[in-house]
């Protein structure tokens, strides 16, 4: 290939990665854009219009940055050396070979092997497992319960939202109950004694060989804030008889824990501190790819990845 034809090929690649993203971008704003959260925070949680502009407009923003922020970190990566690609080729170019052996290796045969090993050593941390049980434990609710709150709330925005299943709606329906009762107080129970763990193996019972930085004492304390503030929620929630928190507290156990402790206030009040949660839980999405959060959540994924790729080229060999 000429030198002429190869710079054309990765003007062309460029092109191609930066317009993906940037459409990736637009149809995440677009669909965020387009539903009406009527159901979940105004009909339920008595949230003003006002408000809810404020968070949609704010989530759009933060989306955007974790967004952008990922798309910077994965160039980022492609400094390093890509087998079979010159080493000063441009990092677009590094990308879309990787991305294609990843998909190769992803839609083959052994599908199946590939999402057993990732979910063994990305999500449940089999290699932490058999180095310490501690830090797999702590890692482990933190990490568990932060999926399965983020695939909670998905699958409640859309089914009120989109689906308006009654399930989900009605007091005793079992998607109320079990998901968005049980289901959340559960995963942020898991995360909660997984984050209060950390506090107490960083600050207090803390090994002679860990190190504590700047970064680790943000990204806890933003996480702790999100999960005490969300329990706080849905216990004044429940002390002033909201309609999202009117089923069973058997349900939302953890809520009902922190309804017994906490001063019933105004509606007024309570919409105010729900705002706030919600800016505190958005700039921790948004300060994701440039804090340790961001590699304690992709590292295992990217060294799955490239283990993929690996295992498939040595089997060319």
């Amino acid at each position: 290939m000429t030198s002429g034809n190869a710079n054309k090929k990765y003007l062309f690649e460029r092109i191609g990665v930066y317009g993906g993203f940037l459409v990736i971008l637009a149809l995440v704003t677009m669909v965020m854009l387009a539903l009406p959260y009527k159901n979940t925070y105004i009909s339920e949680s008595g949230v003003s219009e006002t408000y809810l502009s404020a968070f949609v407009s704010m989530a759009v923003l933060a989306t955007a940055v974790l967004i952008l922020g990922t798309f910077y970190n994965m160039l980022i990566w492609m400094e390093g050396m890509v087998s079979n690609v010159e080493s000063d080729a441009p990092r677009s170019r590094k990308l879309v070979v990787s991305t294609k052996r990843f998909l190769k290796a992803i839609f083959s045969k052994e599908f199946c092997e590939h999402l057993k090993v990732f979910l063994l050593d990305s999500i449940l941390l089999r290699k932490l497992w058999r180095t310490s049980k501690v830090r797999w434990f702590l890692h482990s609710t933190i990490l568990i319960g932060f999926i399965g709150i983020l695939v909670l709330d998905i699958i409640t925005t859309i089914a009120l939202e989109s689906l308006h299943l009654d399930s989900f709606i009605d007091p005793n329906g079992w998607g109320k109950l079990w998901v968005r009762d049980f289901g959340f107080d559960l995963f942020g129970l898991m995360m909660l004694i997984g984050l209060l763990g950390a506090v107490m193996r960083r600050f207090v019972f803390r090994p002679k060989q860990l190190v504590t930085g700047q970064e680790d004492i943000v990204a806890v304390l933003l996480l702790l804030i999100i999960v005490v503030g969300g329990f706080v929620q849905e216990g004044l929630g429940m002390r002033i008889c909201l309609p999202s928190h009117s089923s069973p507290q058997l349900y939302s156990f953890v809520g009902a824990a922190f309804a017994a402790i906490l001063p019933q206030v105004s509606m007024e009040t309570y919409a105010q501190l729900w705002l706030l949660h919600a800016v505190v839980s958005l700039a921790l999405i948004a300060y994701i790819p440039f804090s340790k959060l961001f590699h304690l959540l992709a590292a295992p994924l990217a060294n799955q990845v490239d283990a993929i790729i690996r295992r498939r080229e040595e089997g060319r060999a």
